[in-house]
């Protein structure tokens, strides 16, 4: 448990103690009237409240010694008495009246006594509290710790007793689990051995299914590649007939564009690289030229006169990209 309760009701009754000495060392060194002057005596004694009458012990009894004889004596002689002598009246001192600031420090002296001997009293109260509190405490705490072993011996005998009911019950349910077990590998051999006969009819008709597919996907992949041999052919036949219109095209229209007559002898092979829409990319170059540069020059500036070109349909931008066109004076000159 926490140490804290303990030693906070230890350390309230110091701090009191201390406080009522400090208090008491305080009121008795307060300025108080010398004894002389009774009004003030008077008048404090009067303000402080009346002290209980303390027991006065009543002295032991003390043995009477036994008086010797005395001899008697002789009578003297009575002596004339002088006239004694009238004194004086003295005068009453005049009692000083305290001021209202040592009234109020001694009331407030002892209020503040009062004050800490309460406190001194409720801290003592508390600390008995505190201490009942923490009999109470270990006392509950005792009986819980009682109740909490017996819970736990009577949750053991719990326990052992569902354990040997649950291996009874294991054993039983492992008895019946082999048995059923046992019926099922059987049930579960026959049941193969049927699948088994079955797959083995039904491999032999699927293979027999897979050659026959097998069969026909050759006899279609052949068919296909023959097919498609003769599609590419045709497809090749169509570009070089479009390629050859297609060079007919621009050489009519470089015959439209021809300005000039040259020896009917002179032919060139011109290369022209074009875009896809026939527009001609940089400069024509001669490829095969005709031994006369005018003849070549005049070719070049008629192919770039007869630009763009229309291109054709149904030919792949590839095969018209680059076109080598030969041309001849005689055509030229005739056109």
């Amino acid at each position: 448990m926490n140490e804290q309760p303990r030693i906070l009701p230890l350390l309230l009754a110091v701090v009191l103690n201390v406080a009522i000495l400090v208090a008491l060392f305080w009121t008795f060194h307060v300025n108080i009237p010398a004894a002389g002057h009774a009004a003030m005596q008077a008048t404090l004694e009067a303000a402080l409240p009346a002290p209980a009458p303390m027991p006065v012990a009543k002295p032991a009894p003390v043995a009477k010694p036994v008086p010797k004889p005395v001899p008697v004596p002789k009578p003297a002689p009575a002596p004339v008495p002088k006239p004694a002598p009238t004194p004086k009246p003295v005068p009453k001192p005049v009692p000083e009246k305290p001021s209202p600031a040592q009234v109020e420090k001694q009331v407030q002296a002892r209020e503040a006594a009062a004050k800490l001997t309460a406190e001194r009293a409720a801290a003592e109260k508390h600390a008995e509290e505190l201490a009942a509190r923490r009999a109470a405490v270990q006392r509950a705490a005792a009986q819980k710790a009682a109740a909490e072993k017996a819970a736990t011996e009577r949750a053991a005998a719990t326990k052992a007793a569902a354990q040997k009911a649950a291996e009874e019950r294991a054993a039983q349910q492992a008895a019946e689990k082999a048995a059923a077990q046992k019926a099922a590998a059987e049930k579960a051999a026959a049941a193969r051995a049927a699948a088994l006969k079955k797959q083995l009819a039904a491999e032999a008709a699927q293979a027999a299914q897979a050659a026959r597919a097998k069969a026909l996907q050759q006899q279609l992949a052949a068919q296909a590649e023959a097919n498609l041999a003769a599609a590419k052919a045709q497809q090749a036949a169509e570009n070089q007939r479009l390629e050859a219109l297609f060079g007919q095209k621009i050489q009519r229209r470089v015959y439209r564009a021809w300005d000039t007559t040259f020896a009917a002898s002179l032919n060139c092979e011109v290369a022209i690289e074009l875009t896809p829409t026939g527009s001609i990319i940089g400069q024509p170059r001669v490829v095969s030229g005709s031994g006369n540069p005018a003849f070549d020059q005049a070719v070049i500036r008629a192919v770039e006169a007869a630009a763009p070109f229309v291109p054709p349909i149904g030919l792949p931008y590839s095969a018209f990209k680059s076109v080598v066109i030969k041309f001849n004076a005689e055509d030229l000159n005739h056109a």
